[in-house]
């Protein structure tokens, strides 16, 4: 996991639970269950408090790192404001700081 959650409640750390599948959608009066099955369903992760009891949801992906596309431009991040630009931009296009490393 890219970082360890502590629950909002208590402080304890959250374990996860579960992965599961939230269906999405609703049932309607004429067309019964096949607007859920139309819908999809969500990926989420169930984090759980031992000590309290909190439960909280996130989306599956929230604890990995974010892949680079193929073909992208590589990004830099700001030695001023922090923020990621791409590498061959001037400045910074958040607090138009220069860019150093050109």
């Amino acid at each position: 996991m890219r970082e360890d959650l502590s629950c909002l409640r208590c402080g304890e750390k959250m374990q996860l639970i579960r992965r599961e599948f939230i269906q999405l959608g609703k049932a309607g009066v004429f067309s019964g269950d096949w607007g859920n099955r139309l819908a999809g369903a969500l990926d989420v992760d169930i984090l759980g408090c031992p000590n309290c009891g909190k439960l909280e949801f996130f989306r599956a992906d929230w604890n990995q790192e974010p892949e680079e596309e193929a073909g992208s431009i590589a990004k830099v991040s700001c030695t001023y404001c922090g923020h990621s630009y791409d590498m061959d931009d001037p400045k910074c296009p958040y607090c138009g700081a220069k860019n150093t490393r050109l």
